[in-house]
């Protein structure tokens, strides 16, 4: 059945066109935020996560909102997966409006010197690797609608250096590049790639890191003691780069930090 729009939305709110988005990391607390506030705006989401339980309250909250929403379960570093992912989100719902690169790893928190060599891969291949191939399987999909939208949600790791924290700050460089390059390649396609940068945000990867730190006895240090963002922050920030509000973006890098990255 045709997506319902809530009446009690404004005009800014709402997409005036059918839009389909696929997730991934929808059953993170930034990735659950964005597919929320997507079906708010009357998008149907696909929800790519590692299980149907671990998207399950997801779902059901995006569905609450009477958008059509489904989860596909699997693994984002897989590129049969990615494949899969692009391919089912188009035969189910017809086309393929938004993709939101958003599955995230953040590691140890170790000296280089003393890194683990596993884990150091394993960062990578969630963040990056997922990225590449999201981006590969995508566009493609996306340029078909006419003027599709890549969003990563890269960090303000991105542009900075974190002590302890190698390979997740090589993997948000790295990131970074992959949007940059994508967005030239995809000029005058239609489609657009860009990435939102947060910095700390209130969610489970915050709080592991916060814990490892507090085991180690060595606190983050932070430039400035600006409070912690909500997922919804980000989640806003996302969907108007998703939107026609933000045509003449490509290749943008969004901070979203409170001013940290500026003390």
């Amino acid at each position: 059945m045709p997506t319902e729009i809530d009446p009690s939305l404004s005009g800014d709110d709402v997409e005036t066109n059918h839009r389909v988005a696929i997730v991934t990391g929808a059953a993170g607390g930034i990735g659950g935020a964005v597919c929320i506030r997507l079906a708010e705006r009357g998008w149907s989401v696909v929800l790519a996560a590692r299980t149907e339980k671990a998207a399950a309250e997801v779902l059901s909250r995006c569905r609450a909102l009477n958008a059509e929403a489904e989860v596909f379960p699997g693994d984002v570093t897989q590129a049969q997966y990615m494949r899969d992912l692009v391919a089912f989100a188009v035969e189910r719902f017809g086309r393929l409006d938004g993709f939101v690169s958003n599955a995230g790893l953040a590691g140890h928190l170790e000296a280089v010197t003393d890194y683990p060599d596993e884990v150091f891969d394993l960062v990578m291949n969630v963040n990056v690797r997922a990225t590449f191939l999201a981006l590969k399987h995508s566009l493609p999909a996306l340029r078909a609608s006419g003027g599709g939208s890549f969003v990563a949600t890269a960090s303000t790791s991105a542009i900075r250096g974190r002590a302890n924290l190698s390979a997740y700050v090589a993997s948000k460089h790295a990131v970074l590049g992959l949007v940059r390059s994508a967005a030239l390649e995809c000029i005058g396609t239609g489609a657009r790639v860009n990435a939102v940068l947060p910095g700390p945000i209130q969610t489970a990867l915050i709080d592991s890191l916060n814990e490892m730190a507090s085991k180690r006895g060595n606190p983050i240090t932070r430039a400035t003691q600006t409070p912690y963002g909500k997922p919804e922050d980000v989640a806003n920030t996302v969907a108007f780069l998703l939107s026609s509000e933000s045509s003449h973006m490509n290749g943008a890098s969004i901070v979203l930090d409170a001013g940290s990255t500026v003390a």
